[in-house]
């Protein structure tokens, strides 16, 4: 190999190192992105009913809200389910720590209602369609560590 031929491949090499770190940097900006400030959200089922389309709809969710404790009631947030781990629910928050909060205990069947405070570091949350939602009524009040993000803007 003559020293034109090298010094061509050199030429090469760099500009495919720099063309591959150029990618790299991308995609950490997008994972830092995607992990700590927001995500798009695929909602579907029929608990948030008639907020979200039973067939599924799509939200931006920010994450840097419950950061800074900045999550109130009304709001709509993504949770990680304390019965199933491995999913992330949408849900109403009705109640912050320390607040009182009433709810139907089985609106199927009853109207009987039990009081609550929210307990610290928890926070309560419901399905908008009460009759299919599995939610606080079921779990009890949901620690603030399990929260994934708040909902700021929905598609459609």
């Amino acid at each position: 190999m003559s020293l034109r031929n090298l010094n061509e491949w050199t030429i090469i090499a760099k500009e495919a190192f720099n063309g591959s770190f150029l990618v790299a940097k991308a995609l950490c900006f997008l994972h830092v992105t995607k992990t700590y400030v927001f995500t798009i959200a695929s909602l579907y089922g029929p608990s948030m009913l008639p907020t979200f389309s039973i067939s599924g709809d799509l939200a931006l969710v920010e994450k840097i809200s419950h950061r800074l404790d900045k999550v109130g009631s009304r709001d709509i947030v993504l949770v990680i389910s304390p019965v199933e781990p491995r999913k992330i629910v949408t849900k109403r928050v009705i109640g912050v720590e320390g607040d009182s909060v009433t709810y139907v205990v089985d609106p199927k069947n009853s109207d009987r209602t039990k009081t609550i405070v929210v307990p610290k570091g928890h926070i309560w949350v419901e399905g908008d369609n009460i009759y299919k939602s599995k939610d606080s009524r079921n779990f009890g009040a949901v620690s603030y560590c399990l929260l994934e993000g708040k909902m700021f803007w929905k598609a459609g």
